[in-house]
């Protein structure tokens, strides 16, 4: 059904009269009402529906029911036509109302009056028509404009109790509603509100009942280029400046837009509220504020002003105020951290701390005058995302293992301060604070804080450190030892003008059953220390190194060198760990080491290429110890081939069984070339390159080491008689000569030998084949020989030729001595032997070395 179906009802009523007329409108009035509510705008529903309603009007005027003609009336003017109204239906609007409303003379008459200021006079007009009670429904629309026209204009010389009568009046009319008047007397009394305090507006608000407020209302307006605040966002606003009590959870359901949303119009008022009373020097209102907020919005989650307000808090909190931060970042809830919270902030080419690390390391600070009894869970938790997000912040980590030692969870900053100690292990205060960790074991403390001592020599950073010492020492009954940190701390707080700590007084008092006789701790340091250190990296496994080499540097120190042989190389100074002082080359000694990760980024020569990230590891060593094990022993056994002597320079070239080229100076007995060696072996880089380095070198007998190179077989492609030399192929890209000189072999073309060498690299980049031993055998490489069978097709240089210079067999080239030899002068079909060789232009190709005619 469409709106002609409309029309066609209401020309079929008009044949009609009575039941019947108006059953046949009434069908005609439920089909424009479904067409209206599903397509309110279209124009033809618009007519069909305007013109059924004014067909019910006219009925029942005709049976003088007015109360029915004016509902009918009323729903018909609710139509809306969006500016083209048609005038035939504006003229029947124009011709029902005076005949439904017959007050309209008078009612148009006071609107006119209301329009042009006399709102007293219109509003007299209104109250007869009350008094007389003939004030319909109709008229409740006209009654509230001039309502609020009158208020609205004689606001400053109306009594609060004339305003609220106004408005309980407006409040009992019928006007339609939600409806532009509805929201502008809303309006008004917000306004009121704010100049009026005995106005309650929130009652007023809920009287009103937000389910009137318009989508004009929940969104910003626009006018002359500038925007305009909603109504709901300045409703909100106004109960924040006026600190009105209200159910916020109320107010929230009451509201058909996103409950975040209208929360923030209570944060952004708060929010500016903060800021101007800070710009203004209202500390004491500022920090009511801030409490305020908290108290009531900070249950209601993150959002973008939740976290200005924390970021507000941030900066305000400071210097002689910075103590209030804690409670505050507490209360705030650090739960309500936006994942943007934890960004990195770029502006104007730098880059500032996100806003969630600037918070909790605030809070932090703030527990270093503070000593709250509270579980500190909370504020560790956020530590642990940023840890995560940061895992290169050390003092992230460090801060945490604080907090776990404030909340007396001992065990797991003793886990953390494990970690700190492999990357700050020469921090003087990791050690110390490592100390603090440990509660039942004296000993341990001991050396941690013995172990901070030796690190850093700046007295100024030592005092709490003698002064912890010496009470864990009058505890174990060291007074000597007490009685030195105390003296060491005295003198130099004497020295500096500084006052004496009231627990040095104490200690000392303990201590002074004794008198001085040691001059040093340091028999006390070197005896506990080691409880610390093992202690401290017990998790981590013994590394076996040997010493390798020995140097002093450009300053003159002694420098050792150690490696494992193939991951781990570093150099260390001598006095470094005690037992490095008496270490000789090629001892073993065990080191606990900490694998340090570095990235590097490689330069790609192409800058549309993305950077590769390299990653390599320094070993930075923890704590030594000498091991049992032998000199070298831990380096792997090592077997090579003296290829080549630099007799100038006295330097051998080696060649090992794994093809490794090596160099070292001559030794005794004096080698020769072909002569073999075993030595121990490690990998040295120098200059992105590894070299293999050899050690303890010694010559060795050949038949005990030569099956340790590699062994092939190869096929011999070629005898040079003249030359006395024979070509092997060992594979495409692996091939050589032998000298007969070399050996007692004199193998023909196409024969197998077995071949025990080893290969280099020349200057020219060429893989050479240095051959230790060779011996003819019955093996067979299928890849280097083969049987083919196929028809022999002749070939000559010049076609009146009869005898042939070469053939072919398939693509296999027949050299014309094979055919001479065979006495072969005609296609036929042949078996053939072919081997993988070399041409003259030492080019790879397979060739024909035997032919028989089938």
């Amino acid at each position: 059904m469409d709106s002609t179906t409309v029309f066609e009802l209401r020309k079929e009523s008009q044949n009609l009269s009575g039941v019947e007329k108006l059953n046949k409108l009434n069908t005609a009035l439920s089909v424009a009402r479904n067409l209206y509510s599903e397509e309110p705008y279209d124009e033809w529903i618009q007519k069909a529906f305007a013109w059924v309603l004014i067909d019910l009007c006219k009925f029942y005027l005709a049976e003088r029911k007015l109360n029915q003609a004016c509902v009918f009336y009323n729903e018909l003017t609710s139509i809306d036509f969006q500016g083209y109204e048609d005038d035939i239906i504006e003229n029947q609007k124009s011709f029902l109302l005076p005949k439904i409303d017959t007050n309209y003379s008078e009612v148009q008459r006071a609107e006119e009056l209301s329009k042009k200021g006399n709102h007293r006079d219109a509003l007299e007009i209104f109250k007869n028509l009350i008094s007389q009670n003939r004030l319909t429904q109709l008229h409740h629309e006209s009654y509230g404009w001039i309502i609020y026209r009158l208020i609205k204009t004689e606001e400053s010389n109306l009594s609060s109790v004339e305003v609220r009568t106004f408005l309980r009046d407006y409040m009992n009319l019928e006007n339609e509603r939600p409806s532009m008047l509805h929201s502008m007397i809303l309006n008004f009394a917000l306004n009121y509100s704010k100049t009026h305090n005995d106005f309650k507006f929130y009652n007023f608000f809920l009287l009103w009942n937000p389910d009137n407020l318009r989508d004009e209302d929940l969104h910003n307006g626009y006018k002359d280029g500038k925007d305009i605040p909603s109504l709901i966002s300045r409703i909100c606003r106004e109960f924040v400046n006026s600190n009105a009590e209200i159910n916020i959870e109320e107010f929230l359901s009451k509201i058909k837009l996103n409950k975040e949303t209208v929360l923030n119009f209570f944060r952004e008022t708060f929010f500016w509220n903060i800021y101007n009373a800070h710009k203004e020097n209202k500390f004491s209102y500022l920090w009511n504020l801030f409490e305020q907020y908290n108290v009531n919005y900070s249950k209601y989650g993150q959002s973008k002003w939740h976290s200005e307000i924390l970021n507000l808090a941030e900066r305000f909190m400071k210097e002689n105020d910075e103590w209030r931060f804690l409670d505050f970042f507490k209360n705030w809830n650090p739960e309500n951290l936006r994942p943007d919270d934890w960004k990195e902030i770029k502006k104007d080419e730098n880059t500032y701390k996100p806003l969630a690390t600037k918070a909790i390391k605030k809070a932090f600070e703030n527990l270093k005058t503070q000593t709250p009894e509270q579980n500190l869970t909370w504020l560790i938790e956020p530590y642990e995302k940023a840890i995560k997000l940061f895992p290169d912040d050390e003092w992230l980590l460090r801060e945490k293992a604080l907090l776990h030692l404030k909340n007396n969870e001992f065990e797991l900053a003793i886990k953390i301060y494990k970690q700190l100690v492999l990357e700050l292990s020469d921090k003087h205060y990791v050690w110390q604070e490592f100390s603090d960790c440990i509660v039942f074991d004296n000993s341990l403390k001991i050396g941690m804080l013995s172990k901070a001592l030796r690190l850093e020599k700046n007295e100024d950073f030592l005092g709490d450190i003698h002064l912890g010492l010496a009470k864990v020492l009058i505890e174990e009954n060291l007074l000597d030892n007490a009685l030195v940190e105390l003296e060491t701390y005295k003198k130099h707080r004497e020295i500096k003008g500084w006052r004496l700590s009231p627990s040095f007084e104490e200690l000392s008092q303990k201590a002074t059953s004794v008198k001085q006789s040691l001059k040093d701790n340091r028999e006390l340091y070197k005896k506990y220390i080691p409880f610390a250190e093992i202690f401290a990296y017990a998790d981590i496994d013994w590394t076996e190194v040997v010493l390798i080499d020995k140097w002093k540097d450009d300053k003159g120190k002694d420098r050792l060198a150690f490696t494992d042989g193939k991951r781990i190389e570093l150099a260390i100074s001598k006095n470094r760990f005690e037992v490095l002082k008496q270490s000789k080359l090629g001892q073993i000694l065990k080191f606990k080491f900490h694998k340090q990760e570095i990235k590097k980024e490689d330069e790609n020569r192409f800058s549309w290429f993305v950077k590769n990230v390299i990653t390599e590891y320094k070993y930075i060593p923890l704590i030594a110890e000498k091991s049992e094990k032998k000199y070298w022993e831990i380096l792997e056994d090592t077997f090579a081939y003296v290829d080549y002597i630099n007799k100038e320079k006295g330097i051998i070239h080696a060649i090992t069984t794994e093809n490794k080229e090596v160099f070292f100076p001559q030794i005794k007995p004096e080698l020769q070339i072909g002569n073999f060696v075993t030595a121990k072996s490690y990998i040295k880089k120098v200059k992105d390159e590894n070299r293999t380095e050899l050690r303890q070198i010694q010559k060795i007998d050949k038949g005990s080491i030569i099956a340790k190179f590699q062994t092939q077989v190869a096929i011999v492609d070629g005898v040079n008689e003249q030359k006395q030399l024979f070509h092997f192929v060992i594979s495409p890209k692996l091939q050589g000569i032998v000298k007969f000189i070399e050996t007692n072999l004199r193998p023909k073309e196409g024969d197998f030998i077995k071949l025990t060498f080893a290969t280099k690299t020349d200057k020219d980049r060429k893989l050479r084949v240095k051959t230790l031993s060779i011996e003819l055998t019955e093996e067979v490489n299928s890849d280097l020989r083969k049987d083919i069978t196929g028809i022999i097709e002749m070939k000559y240089k010049n076609y009146d030729e009869e005898v042939p210079d070469f053939a072919f067999i398939g693509d296999y080239y027949v050299p014309k001595h094979l055919l001479e030899k065979r006495n072969i002068t005609e296609d036929c079909r042949v078996n053939a032997k072919v081997i993988y060789g070399e041409d003259k232009m030492k080019r790879p190709k397979w060739k024909v070395i035997e032919i028989e005619r089938i």
